[in-house]
């Protein structure tokens, strides 16, 4: 499948959310494993829980400037 930068489903709803440009590198699950989870066929990793705290929304920008692909994206329509 060819990436195209969608939303991918498995995320949670919420402000920030994983592309299908994800490779499965788990940078963000390192950063913030509370907030990141591997896929079920673990080529990628998703939101699995949007952030509840500030050390959390910390944990996960530091995944957002981490992410080699910039595959992290935040809405900021859903503040």
């Amino acid at each position: 499948m060819i990436p195209t930068g969608e939303r991918l489903r498995a995320n949670v709803w919420g402000r920030y959310y994983v592309t299908d440009q994800c490779d499965g590198c788990g940078i963000c699950a390192l950063c913030a494993p509370l907030n990141f989870d591997r896929g079920w066929d673990g080529t990628y990793y998703a939101v699995a829980q949007q952030p509840r705290d500030e050390r959390e929304r910390e944990a996960v920008r530091a995944a957002v400037a981490a992410c080699p692909l910039h595959c992290i994206k935040y809405d900021p329509d859903l503040d």
